[in-house]
């Protein structure tokens, strides 16, 4: 039987929007969980012993160390530090089990809704990402579901995270061609139920004499009827360019949502794979 802990790797840069993420993480119990909270700054020097300037992620004991109480669970919570890329060393922890970011960082273009390393994670994805906005406990979530892989991972993934019985879920589905939604809805929200949450479906149908419905459209017009804490969908979907790891409805809903969003990716379809 595996016994290994899973691990949630957060990205500190000691943001306003990393406090808010931080806060999020320890409003949730995380039993058995490993913490990894990595700090990462460019290199503004070589050294002997490192002649590019790059350092791999090391234990360290920060002056102000991030703080979880024991509701939260965590069976370690370790800091790590390194002189690199943000963008690398978060996006490739292949130990990770979830990687928890902020909104944005302390970058100097403030009118972009997501910062540069967060921006990256969404795009090459190694890991479920969750883009934290909220630093509540979650109680609802809207999750789209459409018939790919990855919804289908996101659901799997969202019913395995310990602190979502009792939460209220929306399973939600557009329906643009005949491809049995209805059913697939429904078998998410019997999956999310079966872990606990007080799930129910919402298939919407095309208005024939409506040409602007779209998913995203839909997807908007629900956060904004439900406000929910959570939106959770896959990196890309049947109806996504096949060659992007994020297609376009999950790029535009992790930009512009208020609410936190969990992105997720099936490991094991190819960023190249066609799914239609």
């Amino acid at each position: 039987m595996d016994t290994k802990a899973r691990t949630l790797t957060f990205g500190d840069d000691r943001s306003a929007g990393a406090d808010a993420a931080w806060s999020w993480i320890t409003a949730h119990a995380w039993p058995g969980w490993a913490a990894e909270v990595v700090s990462v700054t460019l290199p503004k020097s070589r050294s002997i012993a490192s002649p590019l300037g790059y350092t791999k992620p090391h234990e360290w004991t920060p002056p102000d160390p991030r703080l979880a109480p024991a509701s939260c669970g965590f069976a370690s919570v370790t800091h790590l530090a390194a002189d690199n890329d943000p963008r690398l060393i978060l996006g490739m922890r292949p130990e990770s089990d979830l990687v928890v970011v902020g909104p944005r960082g302390r970058g100097p273009v403030k009118a972009l809704l997501l910062g540069s390393t967060t921006d990256w994670l969404l795009r090459c994805p190694s890991a479920p990402v969750l883009i934290a906005r909220r630093p509540v406990a979650t109680q609802s979530i809207l999750v789209c579901v459409d018939g790919s892989r990855h919804a289908s991972a996101a659901v799997d993934f969202l019913a395995s995270l310990p602190w979502l019985a009792g939460t209220s879920v929306t399973v939600l589905g557009v329906v643009e061609r005949d491809n049995n939604l209805p059913t697939i809805v429904n078998q998410a929200r019997e999956t999310l139920t079966g872990a606990g949450a007080q799930a129910t479906s919402a298939v919407v149908e095309p208005d024939q004499l409506d040409l602007t419905i779209t998913p995203l459209l839909t997807i908007f017009e629900q956060m904004d009827s439900q406000m929910p804490d959570l939106v959770v969908l896959g990196t890309s979907g049947l109806t996504g360019f096949s060659k992007l790891w994020v297609g376009s409805v999950a790029s535009a809903v992790a930009r512009h949502a208020s609410s936190s969003v969990l992105v997720v990716r099936d490991p094991h379809v190819g960023n190249d794979a066609d799914e239609r």
